[in-house]
């Protein structure tokens, strides 16, 4: 702000002083010619209607009276080629030079103005020349007044803008410097700005409340991203699980029909050579591949039912409040009678949890599902079986909708999955065991019971990593 007021003042100043120096030397002008053309004026009318004229003595004695009044320093009068000057007039000065029509014409500093007197039938000039340096003293006087008064007007104006800029430029300091932490993401600070200059209060205070007014909206739109990062998360997985369920309908209406098919052609097979079987007798020499022959078909149609299992509507099934401790005990005393002991079984502390809307045997299917899928993962290393109940309260998982849930939770150390294999796990019939070792639709049953009793299954594992299968069982009704 004080360089802005020196600019200005070196440019306005100049022009100031200048135009009122020209204002004043004209007015003092103005006024010294306006004087002595009056003072000629009356010097003309005495001696055109007085009798000065008639004696010479009279006429020099008037001219006299010209220069010692102060102010005249030439006087004469002409009348054709003769001429009479003032006594009074300095030996040296040359003869009349001309009329002056302004001030300091010449450069003289003498004005010089002539006057016709007609006088009884003569023609008379007078001649009069009188000092400008008074007048021009004046001017110079009036001239270093004017210089001193612009000097303190510059030197109070200066300081004023110091005072000012003083008073300004500290808020205005202290808003850039809260206006640098926002811009740098500190959005408490406030922009304040103490100050008694009303404007900058005001721009303070509306300043203030536009940052008010920009830190609510940025927490509004920063809680519209996050809950439109979850509602699109959500939606995902519910697109996923939908595609799932397609997908497990498709195949389990063609799987339903082919094991129905099997079944069909399993029962003659079955029929048959238990009749066979007891004609022969144990005896027989074939009666032991008969046998072989029916241990098969109960295999195959063990799988059948597996299949019909997969295939058929869950939903359908007589959904009861069930506690959940109970079929864990069961699922865990029957695993540790057929798993190998090369892989150790967790599970006797489980809490307390509340019980869960759905069908008891649908959970056990469930449960022994993802522990036999977890204990075929270790069985060429060993490892550890881990199962636990738990009620976690609030759920910190996008890909679980928000809500209260009892979460069953089936760990190993096996091998563990990639990405890739994750994505099909549950897909019917994908298997990454050998042919003749599984099926593929252990885990897909699974999903589809979870489904029908509203529990959601999700998976997280590393190569080398093992795996955890945690299913959340709803408690919202």
């Amino acid at each position: 702000m004080t360089s802005i007021v020196l600019v200005i003042q070196a440019v306005l100043l100049p022009l100031v002083f200048f135009g009122l120096l020209v204002i004043v030397q004209r007015s003092h002008a103005h006024i010294f010619i306006t004087q002595v053309q009056t003072y000629g004026r009356l010097l003309a009318d005495e001696l055109r209607l007085g009798d000065a004229l008639e004696s010479p003595e009279r006429t020099l004695k008037l001219l006299d009276s010209i220069i010692q009044s102060g102010s005249g320093v030439y006087a004469e009068v002409v009348e054709g080629p003769k001429s009479l000057r003032s006594t009074l007039v300095a030996r040296d000065f040359g003869g009349y030079p001309r009329d002056d029509f302004e001030f300091g014409d010449f450069d003289d500093r003498i004005y010089f103005m002539s006057l016709p007197i007609a006088h009884e039938g003569r023609q008379v000039v007078l001649r009069l020349g009188f000092d400008e340096n008074p007048t021009w003293d004046q001017i110079l006087n009036a001239r270093n007044r004017i210089l001193y008064a612009l000097l303190a007007f510059a030197v109070v104006s200066v300081a004023l803008a110091i005072w000012l800029a003083t008073r300004i430029a500290q808020p205005m300091i202290l808003l850039q410097n809260a206006a640098r932490r926002i811009a740098t993401g500190n959005f408490e600070a406030h922009l304040d700005a103490p100050s008694t200059i009303y404007e900058v209060k005001e721009l303070a205070r509306d300043l203030e409340s536009m940052r008010s007014e920009l830190v609510g909206t940025n927490a509004r739109l920063l809680r519209e991203m996050l809950e439109r990062a979850s509602a699109d998360s959500q939606r995902h997985a519910l697109e996923v699980r939908l595609q799932q369920r397609e997908r497990i309908a498709t195949v389990g209406t063609l799987a339903g029909g082919i094991a129905h098919e099997f079944n069909n052609i399993l029962t003659p097979i079955l029929l048959y050579t238990q009749t066979a079987l007891a004609e022969l007798g144990p005896a027989s020499a074939v009666a032991a591949d008969l046998a072989r022959v029916i241990a098969a078909a109960h295999r195959a149609r063990t799988l059948v039912n597996r299949v019909l299992t997969f295939s058929r509507k869950i939903e359908t099934s007589k959904t009861t409040m069930v506690r959940i401790e109970p079929i864990i005990d069961e699922v865990l005393a029957l695993l540790r009678a057929i798993i190998p002991p090369n892989i150790d079984i967790v599970g006797s502390a489980v809490e307390e949890v509340p019980a869960i809307v759905g069908d008891a045997g649908l959970i056990h299917q469930l449960i022994m599902n993802l522990c036999t899928n977890a204990y075929q993962a270790m069985r060429a290393t060993g490892g550890r079986l881990t199962v636990t109940l738990t009620r976690p309260g609030q759920v910190n998982d996008d890909r679980v909708p928000a809500g209260d849930y009892v979460v069953l939770a089936v760990a190993d150390t096996g091998h563990g999955m990639d990405a890739k294999t994750k994505a099909r796990i549950f897909e019917p019939f994908f298997t990454t065991r050998e042919v003749g070792e599984g099926t593929g639709l252990g885990l897909s049953v699974a999903q589809g019971i979870a489904t029908s009793i509203g529990a959601t299954i999700v998976v997280d594992s590393a190569p080398g990593a093992g795996a955890i299968f945690r299913v959340y069982f709803s408690l919202t009704i």
